[in-house]
């Protein structure tokens, strides 16, 4: 299906919907190909960021008879373009309607996006529940994080998947693909994709409400339990080194490669330190090999290395001076660096001209309490390790806690504002300051916390002034900076993260008042979520605050996460007896359940580990590192100056850019070029200073919806470069819309690029759809040119800045107009004294139109005028 570009009208970030980013996979789909797509039920943005999903993007597509698309929730403004339009919710690859699919996949990770999913189905124009769906939809199918306990949302899937997906959906996705072709029944396609380890077929249960909790009771013999998958040897299938590359600026704008998975430290609040053991890594030279193959397929120019506790790798160190020898213009991030790890080697290897903030997770303020959540942090530790950042350089640390874990007292509380006061005392200049960030606890199934009662919107409420009136009293904001959750969203998540399919009416309820990202604070509305339980028989008040420790049978018990019941409730024990429990993989195995030599499931060297001579790890101190960068750029071998600076080399570039980048803005369509330059392997310059920036400058910088045939561009590199190379492999690099026309080099005296562009010429084009307004209003412009060119009339452009009404006469740029052969348009705009007006306000000007405009007629630039 063709992209409907009339759907972007009005839409601020048109780039979330375009399609054909670099490393994007397009197949032709037939009756033999498994037509399907992943749906991410967010934002574009943070969809590509999400590892997992670009990690099962690239694997399904590696399958010759399978064809994966992306869709990803649309934001409001484009939600109702498309329902004005009456055009369904539709992939982002080739526009077809999701309806239309084999299978729809959704990536679910928290259960505050469980309204998305029903937004994205309602868009879609599929139904919602499950026995509502014949044959002639897709089949639904769910994964992530939030499948361990999938009830609230059962009634809605086909097929959940329990655990792992990389073999588990290639699984899926064959039977159901020979199901296509066979002509397979439904009910018997479930029947098969139920003997299929680790999924979960929602319909063969149905829900037992018991006094207060429900469960789940099973319909069919031998299918009582779902067993969570797991994978077992990561380096069984090849890194995601080649994920399509944003054409606009993603929450986590850079390369991820997960370089372990599951954790053993057995903290009890942590669901997924429960959900993703035993223990599994990639080899540090497999990683190393991904990370410059991964640089040159997207040009990013940060690498981010994945795990649930970066710090228990057992080869960080290893890793990290490969990487940084391997590719050192590379910026590197590790999340979850633990504080026995932070040698000076280390922190050598990890930072060396930028520094950016460092993130210390406590969970509790005081050590009696970091005992009961069994978080193996020790006070001493955690100002140690700050003392030990701010001595080296490091302006900001990001401490993270929680309030309303189990057994907390008001002592605790206080014990947070204690601690701060501490930390912040390290610091060595009044520039070095401290980010406190507090959340609600929020109990999770399949961790010894599940039992628990979760604290109410009030007594949220009071913990958290506590905090703050104890913070007031050190410092002021600038250098103790406090910040929290929503507590009301913590006790919606809290109330579906453990309910049953009791809870189905009530997300339905408030799907049909509007409820949708529920996540973002700006569109969370709690007034709806009040009205949408009331309406469904429920008090959410009462629902909170529910009393699990007796319960039997848990709405999640038919969900098998390996992790048995028996060791959770005696971890549960020990944390209100205050008890640690140790690290498995350095002491005795602790009875959880995971591991299983016969199923090749067991923790990463967990008995010679310590006996390794290249290991870096240490029994005790977590600690957590959100970002830490370093840019230290590739040092090439470059001529100097007389002045005994760096010499650079000038090339010019000119290039065209389509209909679709551009409604990219000019820095997204910057962003795109630089990395497609990365890409290429030129040496770019870089400016000096404390966020050196790649030398490179435009003639014009185009508004969005500007098309153009004639880009003119300037770039400097720190030694000469091969032109023809440039020339043949700019397009197996870049976006097909962005077509190159040539590249010259630069005398080391000519003027700036901007001083040089003396004007444009545009052609305006009635749209495809002959509106019949511009029909009419094409002359009026023609007249209207010819009598401002001739001096005849003024060309006011009125503007209200700052509330003052501004006028602005573009008459003397209007250089000529000529009409040709086909009816369309060309005009010639001069830049004067540097200014260079924007093409669209001329139009709307001579047609007499107050704003810009958006439909009806298509405005290209054809040329950029250039001095020589």
């Amino acid at each position: 299906m063709k992209f409907d570009f009339e759907l972007l009208s009005g839409v601020e970030k048109p780039g979330r919907y375009l399609n054909q980013e670099v490393n994007s996979v397009y197949k032709e789909a037939d009756a033999a190909t498994l037509h399907l797509a992943l749906a991410f039920p967010d934002l574009y943005e943070l969809g590509m960021s999400n590892y997992g999903f670009l990690l099962l993007y690239q694997l399904l597509n590696r399958e010759p008879d399978f064809y994966c698309e992306r869709v990803f929730t649309p934001a409001d403004d484009f939600a109702k373009n498309l329902k004005e339009k009456k055009h369904p919710l539709f992939t982002l690859e080739t526009s077809t309607a999701l309806k239309d699919l084999d299978m729809l996949g959704f990536s679910i990770s928290y259960e505050m996006a469980y309204t998305n999913v029903l937004m994205m189905l309602e868009l879609a124009e599929i139904p919602f529940a499950a026995a509502d769906r014949n044959e002639k939809f897709p089949l639904l199918i769910a994964g992530g994080p939030s499948m361990v306990n999938p009830e609230p949302v059962a009634e809605l899937f086909d097929v959940i998947l329990v655990g792992d997906g990389e073999e588990a959906v290639i699984e899926i996705g064959k039977i159901v693909l020979a199901g296509k072709k066979e002509g397979v029944a439904r009910k018997e396609l479930l029947l098969q994709l139920a003997e299929i380890k680790g999924v979960y077929i929602p319909s063969f249960f149905q829900s037992e409400t018991g006094a207060e909790i429900s469960s789940a009771k099973p319909l069919k013999d031998n299918y009582q339990s779902i067993q969570r998958r797991v994978f077992t040897d990561l380096s069984k299938i090849p890194l995601p080194t080649t994920p399509p590359v944003p054409l606009i600026q993603a929450v986590h704008d850079r390369l991820a490669l997960e370089i372990s998975r599951g954790c053993s430290r057995g903290c009890r609040f942590c669901q997924a330190g429960m959900i993703y053991r035993p223990v599994r890594e990639q080899t540090p030279e497999k990683l190393i090999a991904g990370v410059i193959e991964g640089a040159q397929a997207t040009g990013m120019d940060e690498v981010s290395l994945l795990s649930l506790s970066v710090g228990d790798y057992s080869e960080l160190l290893k890793l990290v001076s490969g990487v940084r020898l391997a590719c050192p213009s590379l910026n590197l991030s590790l999340p979850s660096v633990r504080a026995g790890i932070l040698t000076d080697e280390l922190l050598d290897a990890l930072k060396k001209s930028r520094q950016g903030g460092f993130t210390i997770a406590p969970e509790a303020g005081t050590q009696r309490l970091r005992d009961v959540i069994n978080k193996g942090l020790t006070e001493d530790d955690i100002l140690e390790t700050i003392e030990k950042l701010f001595a080296r350089g490091w302006d900001l640390i990001k401490l993270y806690f929680m309030i309303g874990l189990p057994s907390e007292t008001d002592v605790d509380i206080e014990g947070i504002v204690e601690l701060c006061g501490k930390a912040l005392r390290k610091a060595k200049s009044k520039r070095q300051r401290l980010n406190i960030s507090v959340s609600t606890f929020v109990p999770k199934p399949h961790t010894p916390f599940q039992w628990e009662t979760q604290i109410d919107l009030a007594e949220t409420h009071r913990r958290q002034e506590i905090i703050r009136q104890g913070l007031k009293k050190i410092a002021s904001p600038k250098r103790l900076n406090f910040k929290w959750h929503d507590g009301r969203v913590s006790l919606l998540e809290g109330i579906f993260s453990r309910g049953g399919r009791e809870l189905w009416p009530v997300l339905l309820k408030a799907r049909s008042l509007g409820c949708a990202f529920d996540a973002w604070s700006d569109r969370f509305d709690y007034k709806l979520w009040q009205q949408a339980f009331t309406e469904t028989g429920f008090e959410l008040d009462t629902l909170v605050v529910r009393d699990f420790s007796d319960a039997g049978l848990l709405p999640w018990s038919h969900i098998n996460c390996r992790v048995s019941e028996k060791f959770l409730r005696r971890e549960r024990d020990k944390a209100l007896a205050e008890q640690t429990t140790a690290d498995c993989r350095f002491t005795e195995c602790h009875g959880c359940g995971v591991c299983r030599p016969e199923e090749n499931l067991k923790n990463i060297n967990s008995e010679d580990l310590l006996q390794r001579p290249d290991v870096s790890l240490k029994k005790d101190s977590a600690v957590n590192s959100q970002t830490i960068s370093t840019t230290s750029r590739e040092v090439l071998p470059e001529q100097l100056t007389n002045g005994d600076q760096p010499r650079q080399w000038r090339y010019q570039l000119s290039f065209s850019r389509g209909r679709r980048l551009s409604f990219l803005s000019h820095l997204e369509n910057v962003a795109v070029i630089i990395r497609g330059l990365r890409r290429l392997e030129i040496p770019l310059a870089f400016s000096q200073g404390f966020h050196p920036h790649p030398k490179v400058s435009f003639s014009h910088a185009l508004p969005v919806g500007l098309a153009s045939e004639h880009e003119v561009m300037e770039f400097r590199t720190k030694i000469p470069i091969e032109l023809k190379s440039l020339a043949s492999n700019w397009g197996k690099v870049m976006p097909v819309e962005l077509k190159f026309k040539e590249v010259i080099k630069l005398g080391d005296r000519a003027a700036a690029l901007d001083r040089r562009l003396m004007g444009c010429r545009y052609r305006i084009t009635l749209a495809d759809n002959k509106s019949s307004d511009w029909k009419k209003l094409l002359p009026v412009v023609e007249n209207s040119a010819r009598l401002v060119i001739a001096g005849e009339k003024p060309l006011i452009l009125k503007r209200v800045k700052k509330g003052k009404l501004r006028e602005l006469n573009l008459a003397p740029h209007l250089k000529a107009i000529e009409k040709t052969e086909s009816g369309d348009l060309l005009i010639e705009v001069s830049v004067l004294d540097g200014r260079n007006p924007n093409i669209f306000d001329i139009i709307a000007a001579l047609a007499g139109l107050e704003q810009r405009p958006d439909s009806g007629i298509v405005i290209t630039k054809v040329e950029s005028l250039m001095a020589d």
